[in-house]
């Protein structure tokens, strides 16, 4: 065994950073079972798979490419099976190539149908493939297939900032300590294979090869982008503290007010949501199945927009072109400028409290199949809090209520708030005391879903600010989140567990001060003048809550309906999620920032390559030449002698040649002609080691001689511009 397996210590290294590129990989596939399940899979396969690598690590290496490639098509004949029908019958080379494309053009495999079934199919062969190499000590080969394999997660967008350079510095890692090991190493080589690897992390971090992942370097901020929480793009983040934009979004002409929704999303990841349909699933415009009144409304854009906002459910769309969402919203063709405006026909539900007690849970089977989702990273103890919140609850529709005012009740409300370190609900809900809405809307999805209710997290906005008879003022601030849940005959009823009263004084405090402070585009349409005012009316949503008229007590800006928020993200990414992926600050208000681990190593090997370079490149020692010369020597009377002619030659050295082997210092001095200064500290020395009768004056004498040739040389070698004196001074 040893002889098979020689312990050397460039080879541990080689096979470590072997084991980096796998975990990088590995990690995001991880990730996938984990929010869709499998989880109890994934690690034997991973162990069987490695297994393989070591029994077969004789094999020739074109069987073993051939085995591996058996192993990945094994593995997707098996996914195929377990493929939902729909799927399963569209299934062609077209439909292949056409999938391949979307992910590897940023379609997320979280979106996947069954993609915790085609995370486990793929996950055999790279693991196999890349250990097989790395065994037999083909380091170049194992890091091209782990890379390769990283490389497509990076362009579906899947693999994080800081898991894609832990990946990176690995291939890097194996390559080059598998030549250190083959060519025993020295302290050289060694310098130079940490130089490579800061080079690595600088051109990652420069070169964004990483899509909407941001920098490695440094850990996202835990203050989102100021927009709308109302986004375009089909996976979201959530978490950490936002800033809502005080300005006009839109402006609705309707009948009543409602909450506008922009987007729907199924899948909750732990850390965001993503729209689990495939590249090209189309929705229809459709009523839903309980009883509903119509409701028209006209929206006109004030700032562009990536989404179409609406009253549930739309069934008719005009004035734009658009097209459907697999959950019926529709989106635009393109953005929507400044002026552009359609009309929308919705079939509003309006069931009564009787029909949702009484709705039972004959749930379809796609209904189960999709909105029934929780990640197994889903803490036992938020699945048992819920159970206890809703121990009382005969009916989904009690249960649902439960959870909502446990929320309501013993949660605060705050868009000040640190970044969730893992699963954003378990902290929310076990350790977390405050949160806005995409926690709370969030937290109650997955609260109903662990007690087999259907629910979904949508995102849109509440109904604004009142300024007319039928005309509603929408900003940035009133955008927001909360759940829909499912009720069999009726449909996708809107529950609201954020408490309304904070949200709404936080909504009039960011107006109000926007106002003050003159940003443009805070008002439109008559809405500084205050909020339309009607006779007060009091009505009850199916949720429960209650919904009041405005009246002159409502301020500006401020919807009657809680609601929730989104944030608009330029690109059409993640923009919630101040960390997503990353990590923001605690928020404890402490010294340090909390650093992921993975952000502190990739730090580490970028700051030891780069010192490892400026000590190879000799940069290191020229600037500890260009301090140490332009300061004053300490110590007795002999030691300052000593270190002011020190100084001294080493700039007429500088400034000449260097002294040669054999050559006394009177004869350099002579053969240069050194300035009379330099010949003065020579003698100075000569007394300090030879004679002993050095003094204070003498020691003060040699580091004023001293300072005025550091001066003298400056003055005379001083470039033309600054750029080349400082560069100079670090000339050998």
């Amino acid at each position: 065994m040893s002889d098979r397996f020689p312990v050397r210590p460039w080879r541990l290294a080689a096979l470590a950073s072997v084991g980096l590129v796998s975990a990088s990989f590995l990690s995001v596939l991880y990730h996938v079972v984990d929010v869709v399940g499998g989880v109890s899979v994934f690690g034997p396969l991973v162990v069987a798979s490695f297994a393989l690598a070591v029994v077969f690590r004789a094999l020739p290496e074109r069987f073993a490419g051939a085995l591996a490639a058996v192993l990945l098509a094994g593995g997707l004949a098996v996914y195929v099976v377990v493929m939902p029908d729909v799927y399963a019958a569209a299934l062609s080379v077209d439909r292949v190539l056409s999938d391949t494309v979307a992910l590897l053009t940023g379609f997320s495999v979280l979106r996947m149908a069954e993609a915790g079934a085609w995370a486990l199919a793929v996950t055999p062969g790279p693991v196999f493939l890349t250990w097989y190499f790395a065994l037999r000590e083909n380091y170049a080969a194992s890091a091209a297939v782990g890379g390769l394999t990283l490389g497509f997660f990076v362009l579906t967008g899947d693999s994080g900032a800081v898991g894609t350079m832990v990946g990176v510095l690995g291939a890097f890692g194996a390559l080059g300590f598998g030549t250190l090991d083959v060519h025993h190493a020295r302290r050289r080589q060694v310098e130079i294979v940490g130089a490579v690897l800061a080079v690595a992390v600088l051109a990652s971090a420069t070169v964004s090869a990483v899509p909407s992942t941001g920098n490695p370097l440094v850990p996202q901020s835990a203050t989102a982008p100021e927009g709308s929480l109302a986004v375009a793009g089909d996976r979201v983040g959530v978490g950490g503290s936002i800033t809502l934009s005080p300005k006009v979004q839109f402006v609705v002409e309707s009948e009543q007010a409602e909450y506008w929704r922009a987007g729907v999303y199924d899948r909750f990841t732990g850390q965001g949501w993503v729209r689990a349909t495939g590249p090209d699933d189309a929705g229809v415009l459709d009523d839903p199945p309980g009883r509903t009144e119509r409701v028209t409304q006209e929206v006109t854009a004030r700032q562009p927009l990536g989404v179409m906002p609406a009253a549930a459910t739309p069934v008719r769309v005009s004035g734009a072109d658009y097209s459907v969402s697999a959950f019926g919203n529709p989106r635009p063709d393109g953005a929507l400028d400044n002026g552009d405006s359609y009309t929308v026909e919705s079939a509003v539900l309006n069931p009564t409290t009787t029909e949702l007690r009484t709705a039972g849970t004959d749930y379809p089977s796609d209904v189960r199949d999709r909105y029934l989702q929780v990640p197994e990273s889903t803490s036992d103890a938020v699945r048992s809090l819920t159970a206890n919140v809703t121990a009382g609850a005969e009916t989904p529709y009690a249960t649902a209520r439960a959870v909502e005012s446990w929320l309501e009740s013993n949660k605060e409300y705050s868009l000040s708030v640190p970044t969730p370190d893992g699963n954003l609900v378990n902290q929310f809900i076990l350790e977390q005391n405050a949160g806005y809405c995409v926690y709370y809307a969030s937290a109650m999805t997955v609260m109903l879903r662990t007690q087999g209710v259907p629910a979904r997290y949508v995102v849109g906005y509440t109904p604004g600010q009142r300024v007319s008879e039928d005309t509603w003022v929408v900003r940035g601030v009133d955008s927001h989140a909360w759940v829909e849940v499912y009720f069999p005959d009726v449909g996708w009823v809107r529950f609201d567990p954020t408490p309304g009263n904070p949200r709404e004084t936080q909504e009039t405090q960011t107006v109000e001060d926007a106002r003050e402070e003159g940003v443009e585009g805070v008002d439109t349409e008559g809405s500084e003048d205050g909020t339309y005012t009607t006779t007060t009316t009091t009505t009850t949503t199916a949720s429960g809550n209650t919904t009041t008229g405005n009246t002159s007590t409502q301020m500006p800006g401020i919807g009657p309906d809680r609601g929730i928020r989104t944030v608009a993200d330029p690109g059409g990414g993640n923009v919630t999620d101040p960390a997503a992926d990353g990590s923001g600050g605690s928020g404890g208000g402490g010294v340090l920032p909390d650093v992921p681990p993975g952000t502190a190593a990739v730090w580490t090997v970028l700051v030891g390559g780069l010192l490892a370079a400026a000590h190879r490149s000799g940069l290191a020692a020229r600037a500890y030449r260009f301090v140490w010369v332009r300061t004053t020597p300490r110590g007795s009377p002999e030691e300052r002698v000593t270190g002011a002619f020190e100084r001294a030659l080493y700039l007429v050295e500088r400034t000449n040649r260097p002294r040669k082997r054999g050559e006394t210092v009177s004869e350099y001095l002579d053969a240069v002609r050194a300035d009379r200064r330099a010949r003065e500290l020579a003698t100075l020395r000569e007394r300090a080691t030879y004679g002993g009768t050095v003094t204070d004056e003498d020691a003060e004498r040699a580091t004023a001689l001293a300072a005025a040739l550091v001066a003298e040389t400056d003055r005379r070698t001083r470039p033309a511009t600054l750029f080349n004196r400082t560069i100079s001074y670090f000339k050998p």
